[in-house]
């Protein structure tokens, strides 16, 4: 019987075949890893809205935005904008996010000597915009 040698072509089918099974095994796990990323991206950015909201109501409790500022009902304000802020997810490029947000009026109450009124509060950030609701009274300043 004679000996026989395997040929290029026969080691390059073998490996051609390897990586076609080894292809849906990788696959599969990189599209998760993106998936996981853009869902912890998307997280980051719902986290930097509440904390821009938060600073918001911290800019109202302070009077930095006046009272003749405020919207009343059906009338919406300018834009506010506020610094830019980064998103820093571990494993990622920091992500920068123009930061801005307007008021709407939704609501207006007056009670005796007091006013009230329902805010909306729409923050962006780039594109994505986030509604937050907050009432507010007037204080009268003796």
């Amino acid at each position: 019987m004679k000996k026989r040698t395997f040929l290029l072509i026969e080691i390059l089918i073998s490996f051609m075949l390897v990586a076609i099974c080894i292809v849906p095994l990788v696959k599969q796990p990189l599209k998760l890893y993106r998936e996981e990323m853009s869902r912890l991206e998307q997280i980051e950015k719902e986290r930097l809205a509440d904390w821009t909201f938060t600073e918001i109501k911290e800019m109202l409790l302070k009077n930095e935005i006046p009272w003749e500022k405020i919207p009343t009902r059906g009338v919406e304000s300018t834009v506010f904008p506020l610094p830019s802020s980064k998103i820093e997810i571990p494993g990622c490029t920091p992500n920068f996010v123009k930061r801005s947000f307007i008021l709407k009026g939704e609501g207006e109450k007056i009670g005796g000597d007091t006013m009230y009124r329902q805010i909306g509060v729409y923050v962006f950030l780039n594109e994505e915009k986030y509604r937050f609701r907050i009432p507010i009274q007037k204080v009268s300043v003796p």
